[in-house]
C-alpha cells in the first residue's frame, strides 16, 4: 500500500512515465475518502455516507460554532475567542467553496480529458519526460498542502487539550465535556476528527486551482518548444511544415479550451477566499500580538501558513502563466518563417494574433487573480490590527 501510495512521486524512467491526468491522483484519492467520488462497488453505502460527511463537515460545524459561541461567550478567554472567530469565518467560507467545486465537478473530468488529448501530441520522449516532471510536482504539491493543513489541525488540538479545554468548544448535544476526563477526551477526539475532515474539504477547494495552473504551464511550455522547432528540419517539405504549424494551432486551441473549462470554478472559489483572507489574517495577527500563549501562538502560526497557501501559490502561478503566454508569442514571432510560403505566413500571422490574447483568470469577473491582488487583499489585515489598536480593544479584553 505504501509503495502504491508513493508511486506517483517516483523518479522518471523511460518505460514508466506519468501522464497529465495522473497529476490529480492524490486529489482523486481525497475525493474518494471525502465521498465525492462514487466507487465502483458499494454504491448504496456511498449514497448514505456522502451526505452524512457533508452534513457533518459543512452544516454541523458552522452551526455548532454559533451555538457554542452564544452559550459560552462570557467564559471565553480573548485568545480562545479569536481562535473560534477564525474557525467560524473559515467555516462560513468552506461551504461556499465546496458548493462551487461540487457544482462544477463535471468540469474537473472534462479538464482531465482535455489533458489526455494534449498528451497525445507528446510523441517524443523528451516531451513525455516533461509531462512526467510536472505531474510529479502536482502530486508533491498536494502532499505538501495535506501535511501543512494536518499540522495545523493537530497543533490546534494539542494546544487546546494541553491547556485543558476543547479546540473549538463545539456544541455537542450528546457529550458534556465538563462531566469527566473521559467525556473531555471523547469530545476532544470528535472535534479533532471533525477538523481533519473539514480541513480536507478546505484543502481540496484550495489545491485544485494550483494543480490546474501547473499543468496548464506544462503544456504551454511544450507548445513553445514545438513552435521553436518549426521549419528547422531541412528534410521536411512545405506541406509538412504547414502541417506542423496547424498542429501547433490545434494545440493552442486545446490549451484555450482547457483554460475556459476551469475558469468558472476558479473564479467563484478564489473570490470567496479573497473576501475572507484579509479578515482572517487580521484576527490571527491580533491573537499573536496581544493574547496568544506559546501553544495558541504555535497553532495560529500554522493557521497563517495555511491561509497563505490558500491563495498566494495560485496567484503566483497565474503571473507565471501570463509570462509563459508572452514567451509563446515571442517564440512564434521569432520562428523560422521568413523563407516559407505565403500560405504558411498567413497561417502563422493568424496564430500570432490569437496567441497575443493572454490566458488570465479573474475572481468572479471582478479581481484579476495575481500576486499584486493577493498582496492588496492581505493588506486588509494591517487595517484590522490598526483599528483594534486605535480603539484600545486589546487592553479592554484583557
Amino acid at each position: 500500500w505504501r509503495t502504491m501510495l508513493l508511486d506517483y512521486l517516483r523518479r522518471r524512467t523511460p518505460k514508466v512515465l506519468l501522464t497529465s491526468p495522473e497529476a490529480f491522483r492524490y486529489f482523486e484519492l481525497a475525493m474518494f475518502w471525502m465521498s465525492w467520488k462514487r466507487p465502483q462497488k458499494y454504491r448504496q453505502l456511498f449514497w448514505v455516507i456522502s451526505p452524512l460527511i457533508a452534513a457533518w463537515c459543512v452544516v454541523y460545524l458552522p452551526i455548532g460554532i454559533i451555538i457554542s459561541f452564544m452559550i459560552d461567550m462570557r467564559t471565553f478567554r480573548p485568545s480562545e475567542l479569536l481562535s473560534i472567530l477564525q474557525l467560524f469565518f473559515n467555516a462560513l467560507g468552506t461551504p461556499l467553496k465546496v458548493f462551487f467545486l461540487r457544482l462544477f465537478i463535471w468540469r474537473f473530468y472534462k479538464a482531465k480529458k482535455l489533458l489526455g488529448k494534449m498528451d497525445e501530441r507528446c510523441t517524443e520522449e523528451e516531451e513525455r519526460l516533461e509531462v512526467h516532471r510536472w505531474a510529479v510536482r502536482c502530486n508533491l504539491a498536494y502532499l505538501i498542502y495535506q501535511t501543512i493543513y494536518t499540522i495545523y489541525t493537530n497543533t490546534t488540538f494539542l494546544s487546546a487539550a494541553l491547556s485543558g479545554h476543547l479546540p473549538m468548544r463545539l456544541y455537542n448535544p450528546l457529550i458534556n465535556w465538563r462531566k469527566s476526563s473521559a467525556s473531555f477526551w471523547i469530545a476532544a477526539f470528535h472535534e479533532n476528527m471533525l477538523m481533519l475532515f473539514s480541513v480536507t474539504h478546505t484543502l481540496m477547494s484550495d489545491i485544485y486551482p494550483l494543480l490546474y495552473g501547473l499543468m496548464l504551464r506544462a503544456h504551454i511550455k511544450l507548445l513553445r518548444l514545438r513552435v521553436e522547432k518549426l521549419c528547422t528540419d531541412p528534410d521536411k517539405s512545405d506541406e509538412e511544415n504547414e502541417r506542423d504549424l496547424v498542429n501547433c494551432i490545434n494545440d493552442h486551441k486545446l490549451i484555450k479550451e482547457f483554460a475556459n473549462t476551469i475558469r468558472p470554478v476558479i473564479a467563484c472559489t478564489i473570490f470567496v477566499q479573497f473576501l475572507l483572507i484579509g479578515l482572517l489574517l487580521g484576527l490571527c495577527m491580533i491573537n499573536l500580538l496581544f493574547f496568544a500563549d506559546f501553544w495558541t501562538g504555535l497553532a495560529t502560526v500554522a493557521y497563517v501558513n495555511g491561509l497563505i497557501l490558500q491563495t498566494f501559490p495560485f496567484c503566483f502561478v497565474c503571473d507565471l502563466i501570463q509570462a509563459d503566454c508572452e514567451r509563446l508569442t515571442m517564440s512564434i514571432f521569432h520562428s523560422n518563417w521568413l523563407a516559407q510560403s505565403r500560405k504558411y505566413k498567413t497561417t502563422m500571422i493568424f496564430f500570432l494574433q490569437n496567441s497575443q490574447k493572454s490566458i488570465a483568470f479573474k475572481a468572479s469577473s471582478i479581481f484579476p487573480i495575481s500576486t499584486s491582488t493577493n498582496i492588496g487583499v492581505a493588506k486588509l489585515a494591517f487595517t484590522v490590527v490598526t483599528f483594534v489598536n486605535q480603539l484600545n480593544l486589546a487592553d479592554r479584553l484583557t
